[in-house]
């Protein structure tokens, strides 16, 4: 059931800012998501005015702005009677937001984001507004690994009551079908007309080795299991305060290293930057550098956490391919290739 925020004072004149947003725009936003003319998301697509609608009427909300960076639908600041600056969430597209609600009720507060409000029957949430991220804040990639390494913790020392459960091997048996699904693309249509080659033959090298370790992960998975955030990018941690805290945990039941390896993930800019400046393999270096100190740091298994970054930067490029950014997913799957030892 949704909840309501009570306010026994008067209410204040509802602030407007001047570059609020109308619904329509944001709806047009979403209508314009590369994925929203696939099968799978009409109904999504179709829907959401209403959700959108509902949720802004009974949270007394005016959209400020739309973030439309992520692959989902647009994360909305709002300002709302009760609540204030705000930021509006709708559930959809790969995201289960009630597990992201439970997780964050659990954490109520430390080091995540805080919930204001929920409402399951639209699959909806309001959260605290935040800072900006820790990409923005702590622009050195290094630097970034080292905060986000000191965040994972928080995730990790929540209830496992709270995860979702999977089972043993489960995440790394679900990148590997992206792999061997990317594989199974040797040609696909040109922009130009005809063929080009696929996926499976442009980047064979780098699915093969990403299938070598998701096979490896499945048949050694981690004795040891906890909540982890499952997403915890530079992106993912907005500063409050002085400090940084979490948003959009998966939440589901897995090994510190994927966390880990998932924190290592996103160096695309470092690597080409450090391939062109100081040559072939000094990406790689600097990768491997910062994997070593970053299981250091968290007491893991370094091997590991090579593994899960590798595999998590291959099948997000791949995902990005799926869902029409190709640019993006072929800077993912070009770094992949230059970290291959």
């Amino acid at each position: 059931m949704p909840t309501r925020t009570a306010c026994s004072r008067p209410e204040p004149e509802r602030p407007r800012a001047p570059e609020a947003m109308r619904p329509e725009e944001v709806e047009a936003l979403v209508r314009a998501r590369p994925w929203a003319d696939h099968s799978g998301a009409r109904e999504l697509v179709r829907a959401f005015p209403d959700r959108l609608r509902t949720v802004l009427e009974r949270w007394d909300l005016t959209v400020v702005r739309a973030f439309a960076e992520g692959a989902g639908l647009p994360v909305l600041e709002v300002v709302g009677r009760a609540s204030g600056p705000a930021v509006l969430k709708l559930g959809g597209h790969g995201a289960d937001l009630s597990q992201q609600v439970r997780v964050l009720q659990a954490a109520d507060g430390r080091g995540f984001v805080r919930v204001l409000e929920h409402d399951e029957e639209q699959d909806a949430v309001l959260l605290e507004k935040l800072g900006p991220t820790l990409f923005r804040t702590v622009p050195d990639p290094v630097e970034q690994a080292a905060h986000l390494a000191a965040l994972l913790p928080a995730a990790w020392a929540l209830p496992t009551e709270c995860a979702e459960i999977l089972e043993p091997g489960a995440k790394a048996r679900g990148l590997l079908v992206l792999v061997d699904g990317a594989l199974a693309v040797e040609s696909e249509p040109a922009e130009s007309g005809g063929e080009r080659p696929g996926l499976g033959t442009r980047h064979r090298d780098v699915l093969e080795r990403a299938r070598e370790l998701a096979l490896a992960l499945i048949e050694e998975p981690a004795a040891e299991l906890v909540l982890v955030h499952g997403d915890p990018h530079a992106g993912n941690a907005l500063r409050r305060g002085e400090e940084h805290v979490l948003i959009d945990p998966d939440g589901f039941l897995g090994e510190r290293e994927y966390d880990a390896g998932v924190a290592l993930r996103d160096h695309q800019q470092m690597i080409d930057v450090l391939e062109r400046s100081d040559g072939p393999g000094a990406g790689r270096r600097r990768h491997a550098q910062l994997v070593a100190s970053t299981a250091d740091q968290l007491g893991l298994e370094e091997e590991r956490v090579a593994a899960w970054a590798h595999l998590e930067r291959v099948t997000t490029g791949v995902h990005l391919h799926r869902l029409g950014w190709r640019d993006e997913g072929e800077a993912w799957l070009r770094t992949a290739r230059a970290v291959l030892s």
